[in-house]
């Protein structure tokens, strides 16, 4: 489907039942930032991930240990080409990063080392990376975020990542990641 088409296929998605209830399951904190994420698909970044830089503090369910997890907001998704580099241009005057990520052959060793860390654990005085995030793509996987955003194949579109430079900064806030995108969008 055409990329304005999409976009409106995410906006709904974002408003349906199923992803409601998916998110609930998963980060139910995700719940205050849909109409913010509803926002930047409408004006032209279609995200397919996300989370919104959350702290947790607890014990491990696992070994009765105390944790805590903080997370780095971060968003992944399509924009359209023609409009990418205006926004990555206005994304730099924050002090949050935005980049173009381009796919590679599938049989391409991208090494995990050198990704973003989006998600950290420290038990113990040790810090664990839980997710992070690749500045390069296989193109398998590249396809397969095309297609879960319903975008067709003769759309001038890229991939672009954002995230934000500090742990734990709420992505609606004033100066949170989501809001960011939203102000640097053309």
């Amino acid at each position: 489907m055409k990329f304005t088409d999409a976009q409106n296929k995410a906006v709904k998605m974002l408003s349906s039942k199923e992803f409601i209830e998916r998110v609930k399951n998963e980060d139910e904190t995700m719940l205050e930032h849909l109409d913010t994420l509803k926002n930047i698909n409408k004006n032209g970044y279609i995200t397919v991930n996300s989370q919104a830089g959350r702290k947790e503090k607890g014990k491990s369910f696992q070994t009765g240990k105390p944790y805590e997890m903080i997370e780095r907001a971060y968003t992944i998704g399509f924009m359209q080409e023609s409009k990418a580099a205006a926004f990555i241009k206005n994304m730099s005057f924050t002090d949050k990063n935005a980049a173009f990520v381009p796919y590679c052959d599938d049989k391409m060793h991208l090494p995990s080392n050198l990704d973003i860390p989006l998600t950290i654990t420290k038990t113990e005085g040790q810090t664990r990376i839980e997710t992070h995030t690749s500045l390069t793509l296989p193109e398998s996987v590249w396809h397969n975020y095309r297609k879960q955003a319903g975008i067709s194949k003769g759309e001038k579109i890229v991939f672009i990542t954002c995230w934000d430079t500090k742990w734990n900064r709420n992505a609606s806030s004033k100066n949170g990641l989501f809001t960011e995108i939203l102000k640097a969008l053309p």
